[in-house]
């Protein structure tokens, strides 16, 4: 199927704007360079592994159908804007795209991704929750890949057993005060890291604040349960002023380096705290579990990256066939080895060789039976700025709990009606 191809002004126009944009969005014509190449992949550099060796791994097997590895920033937001500027000139510079497990439902709405075929790239070796991400309006349209949820990380020095709810875990910061040290922490600077914070803690007590039929209902018991244990929590000293800057990165050092007791972060943190050496002091001395709720294990969201074909590739055969290439069990598996990145197939997640590598795996997987995915919609954008403004207000003691949530239902509401 050929590309539906711009006519004389929309490439004038595309033209005009590659001119304009920084070197990362026009990196087509940038590293990696083969004139060579069918096809074109578009990736994060910051993927904690070597995309361009899987690329080159690809191209000696498929000579017929070279694949050129287009790195792009390592931000997300980076990341989307040189996505997006390429879609909307419908350039086909970009073949496949590694998109976030967030964005599928705002670049399948706008045409910009072909579907997919179900049994080819979403079959009964996918898990059930990294498919769901790929999927809009109940067509696949982009391919699983990396997926994961939060964890709780806890310090088995100092505890036997893990809080599996949210009281038990506020019960054990008395034991974090004994040694000097901050209780919990969670990501709670104002971005990203905040959404998926409070949308855990919502769901974790009952709730949603969209739902999968795009009804805004964060406004409930539920919502103002999961914003206020977080804002209670950072009230009463358990988790400490400073989370309100920490990333993903931030909040791990804190608990390397002993700050912490706890704390809700990704698998990536896992092998990175467990290294002997002298950057952690708790190696050795800490394990994980499925985030806690009000009333025993709580909810996590999804996380992950997918492979998305543009609807405007001159090359979607060839492109596929590339997809098919990094869907399978080798270079999962490799993958899984160099990043410590939670893969799409089940059955990475029950090998016994793996599991010695990556024993987080097993307490991840159960974590990925209760997971809530981000609100899926086009809008997505709009959502996750209206949550982490006004959760931010409440955790910051601008806005109180009630205040927050009627303020985030109706600023919602507007978003996705794209108000």
């Amino acid at each position: 199927m050929g590309r539906r191809g711009p006519g004389r002004p929309v490439r004038a126009a595309a033209l005009a704007l590659c001119l304009a944009l920084t070197a990362t969005a026009c990196a087509g014509s940038l590293p990696g360079d083969n004139s060579d190449a069918a096809v074109t992949f578009a990736a994060t550099r910051a993927s904690g592994g070597d995309l361009g060796a899987l690329v080159e791994r690809y191209n000696e097997a498929n000579p017929d159908a070279p694949v050129r590895y287009i790195p792009l920033a390592a931000e997300a937001d980076e990341q989307r804007n040189a996505m997006v500027q390429d879609l909307q000139a419908r350039t086909g510079r970009y073949d496949v795209l590694y998109v976030d497990a967030v964005w599928t439902a705002e670049f399948a709405a706008r045409g910009w991704l072909e579907p997919l075929e179900e049994k080819r790239f979403a079959g009964p070796e996918i898990l059930d929750a990294a498919a769901e991400t790929g999927r809009w309006e109940d067509r696949l349209y982009a391919a699983p890949f990396a997926t994961g949820t939060g964890l709780l990380f806890y310090r088995t020095d100092l505890i036997d057993e893990p809080p599996t709810t949210w009281q038990e875990l506020i019960d054990a910061c008395a034991i974090a005060e004994e040694h000097d040290m901050d209780c919990y922490a969670g990501q709670y600077m104002r971005y990203e890291g905040i959404t998926v914070a409070v949308i855990e803690a919502i769901a974790s007590a009952g709730g949603q604040v969209i739902t999968p039929d795009g009804e805004v209902a964060v406004d409930s018991p539920e919502g103002r349960e999961g914003l206020g244990f977080l804002v209670d929590a950072m009230a009463e000293g358990h988790i400490p002023q400073a989370a309100l800057t920490y990333n993903e990165d931030l909040t791990r050092l804190a608990f390397q380096h002993g700050d912490l007791m706890f704390m809700r972060n990704w698998a990536f943190a896992y092998p990175l705290m467990n290294s002997p050496g002298e950057e952690s002091i708790v190696q050795g001395r800490f394990d994980v579990a499925p985030l806690p709720g009000p009333g025993g294990p709580g909810t996590g969201t999804l996380g992950g990256n997918n492979f998305g074909l543009s609807a405007y590739s001159d090359h979607k055969a060839e492109a596929l066939r590339f997809i098919e290439f990094m869907q399978s069990e080798e270079v999962m598996r490799d993958w899984l080895a160099q990043t410590s990145t939670p893969m799409a197939r089940d059955d990475l997640f029950t090998d016994p060789e793996i599991l010695a590598e990556a024993p987080y795996l097993g307490p991840l997987r159960e974590g990925l039976d209760q997971v809530q995915p981000r609100p899926v919609t086009p809008r997505y954008n709009d959502v996750t700025n209206a949550i982490q403004k006004h959760a931010y207000a409440a955790m910051t003691g601008e806005k109180t709990v009630d205040e927050a949530v009627t303020d985030l239902q109706e600023e919602l509401e507007r978003a996705v009606r794209g108000v």
